[in-house]
């Protein structure tokens, strides 16, 4: 893993671009080397990727509504989380 500081090409790449994956994180953006994976998914790890999908989906659902997102920003400041967006998450994720 590397540390992106003061790049103007790379500021706020996100992504993969050959073999490096561009991520930001808070304001860092990070990048680290593109690897295939080595063994196919379980079908415990296929029903996590989907749950959260379908969290991921109704988090941007939710915060689309401005008494929705004010109950999770209220919700993120409360549970110390970053965002409302995280919090929606959360929530959705712990409700199953």
């Amino acid at each position: 893993m590397a540390i992106v500081k003061k790049n103007l090409v790379t500021e706020g790449l996100r992504g993969r671009v050959g073999n490096l994956i561009f991520r930001i994180r808070g304001k860092t953006t990070m990048v680290y080397p593109y690897s295939k994976r080595k063994t196919p998914l379980s079908k415990e790890q296929v029903n996590a990727q989907v749950r959260f999908a379908e969290a991921v989906r109704m988090a941007r659902a939710a915060l689309t509504d401005k008494a929705e997102r004010k109950k999770f920003k209220k919700m993120a400041k409360r549970e110390g989380k970053a965002s409302a967006y995280g919090a929606a998450i959360s929530y959705y994720m712990l409700k199953k």
